[in-house]
């Protein structure tokens, strides 16, 4: 019983661990305790640290912990999709030989596919790049309408140099715009973005399958175990029904019962209660990308949403007509605001943006320059200081709720799920 609930406390410790650092900024999670728990892990422990660190050793610990976490975090190394992968694979080395003579016919089948799958999908998404070249990069612009939300047409990398295509981001660990990116993944030391989203996600249905067996399996296995260590088949021969090694036991018989089959069948055990911890959250992922893909949102984007639904709390947002503010604002060079004809199929041609978002700093109504009759800036003659006067500019209103702003990329959940798995550059 002490050695299961020492396995379990230490691996669910980790798991959960895990989940704060890379789910805790999510906008879903804002003002909760899981973003509490974030802040706790990256800021107050880190400076508590830091603090204490200052009057021991004057700092010196902490810059080499902050050169090793920056290294880790910040640049593109393999260190991290390396553990990854030999995770998976002492673990499959530790479970299949252990466990081969036992298995069926079809199992035999079933756990060399289920092994390979993860495999194969982290290679491409880890080899599969969906960076902003000077090669593709016509393509890119005509890739995504842009939504004048989020992604406004006229904007240049400072970095790469580019005009940036609508629902790109530059990723300073790769050093590179990408296509619809949705995140840098440390885990396959890539960028998740247009080309390789498939890959990515189907790498996480194959390790969640593999998870799911690998603990089923693991579970069948010590349960026969058990059976034939305390239910010997001479025992029950002849009987109607077959005697449960589990039936009459209290839980604490139970839990020591199994407890016994771990340390017996250690290899098989200490694999299948990690499957068993990890499995949740390879099914978080899973889950949130699928609520991704059902809300036309990237990891990105989904954050960015985050971002207005806060300024629009604090009525800073207003909109106008695109068709409006047309005869103020012309459109700009093909090469740097495509024509909504060139836009690539299989993006709809009706899907584009209806109203332009502001955010004001002071929450004031933005305002026009009154011109007089003779066409000069100014009231009337336009003459003195009068010529500065500015007026609100009634194309705009406020917004007052998310619920009023149309998200040009959500077209439906089954037009999502084509887009972002075979709109492919």
């Amino acid at each position: 019983m002490g050695l299961i609930r020492t396995i379990a406390l230490v691996v669910l410790t980790i798991s959960f661990i895990v989940f704060i650092a890379l789910f805790g900024r999510l906008p879903v999670f804002r003002r909760t305790q899981i973003s509490f728990l974030h802040q706790l892990l990256w800021r107050h422990i880190p400076n508590g640290f830091i603090a204490v660190d200052e009057r021991l050793t004057g700092r010196r610990v902490s810059r080499s912990l902050s050169r090793t976490g920056n290294y880790l975090m910040n640049e593109k190394h393999p260190l991290v999709l390396l553990f990854f992968l030999g995770l998976q694979v002492i673990g499959e080395v530790l479970f299949v030989p252990a466990a081969w003579d036992r298995l069926s016919a079809s199992q035999k089948f079933i756990i060399p596919c289920l092994i390979s799958g993860p495999m194969a999908f982290l290679y491409l998404s880890a080899a599969t790049s969906s960076n902003i070249t000077t090669q593709n990069h016509g393509t890119c612009m005509r890739a995504y309408p842009y939504d004048f939300a989020l992604f406004h047409p006229g904007y240049f990398c400072s970095t790469c140099r580019f005009a940036k295509p609508a629902r790109s981001k530059h990723c300073p660990i790769c050093k590179a715009c990408v296509q619809r990116q949705d995140h840098h993944c440390i885990w396959i030391n890539n960028c998740v973005g247009r080309n390789n989203y498939l890959w990515f996600n189907l790498l996480i249905v194959a390790t969640a399958a593999l998870l799911a067996y690998g603990a089923r399996l693991g579970y069948v296995l010590l349960d026969a175990r058990l059976q034939e260590r305390l239910v010997p088949s001479a025992l029950t021969r002849g009987s109607v029904s077959s005697k449960r090694w589990s039936t009459g036991l209290s839980w604490a018989e139970y839990w020591h019962c199994w407890a016994w089959a771990i340390s017996v069948e250690w290899r098989v055990g200490s694999v299948m209660m990690l499957t068993m911890l990890s499995f949740p959250l390879a099914t978080g992922f899973l889950v949130y990308h699928a609520y991704l893909v059902w809300a036309g949102m990237t990891t990105n984007e989904s954050a960015k949403w985050s971002d207005w639904r806060e300024d629009i709390r604090d009525d800073l947002v207003y909109r106008a007509r695109i068709s409006q503010l047309r005869e103020t604002y012309p459109k700009l060079p093909d090469d740097v605001e495509p024509r909504d004809e060139d836009i690539r199929r299989p993006w709809p041609r009706g899907a584009r943006a209806k109203w332009w978002l502001v955010r004001m700093v002071d929450g004031r109504q933005p305002t026009l320059r009154k011109k007089g009759e003779n066409g000069k800036e100014g009231v009337g003659e336009g003459a003195g200081n009068e010529g500065n006067e500015e007026v609100p500019d009634e194309r705009w209103a406020k917004v007052h709720s998310l619920r009023e702003v149309d998200n040009v990329y959500d077209l439906g959940f089954w037009a999502n799920l084509k887009d972002s798995m075979l709109n492919r550059g």
